[in-house]
């Protein structure tokens, strides 16, 4: 439903960046993302989306990187993912950081990646 996914806010994380860091040529950029463990083997799509302004036609993020995971049964895991060229423009452009989403939706569309901790689950 289209009209849902427009008036439900997105779960972001937003990162600032103090004026030292903005002065510095990046290298590399890798964000960590924890993945909550399964019960049974399962695909994972993970999805980073970088927030921008609204458009005229209500777009709201641009993709920076999708991947298919195959998970097993057992503990978490830790996916990296590469953000070297968003770094480089949030730096470039500071004004365009409005933050991330993160997904990893499993196959029944469960919510893998850990942004924040739910209730009776640990911080990492």
């Amino acid at each position: 439903d289209l009209l849902a996914e427009v008036q439900e806010k997105p779960k972001c994380c937003f990162f600032k960046f103090s004026s030292k860091i903005q002065h510095n040529k990046v290298v590399k950029a890798q964000l960590w993302i924890y993945l909550r463990p399964v019960k049974t083997p399962t695909t994972v799509f993970v999805q980073i989306l970088r927030l921008i302004k609204p458009m005229k036609d209500g777009t709201r993020y641009t993709g920076i990187r999708s991947l298919k995971l195959d998970m097993n049964p057992g503990t978490g895991i830790w996916q990296s993912i590469d953000v070297k060229t968003v770094l480089q423009n949030w730096l470039k452009q500071p004004e365009s950081n409005l933050g991330i989403e993160i997904k990893a939706l499993d196959e029944n569309g469960h919510d893998l990646a850990v942004t924040f901790p739910e209730p009776g689950e640990e911080g990492l």
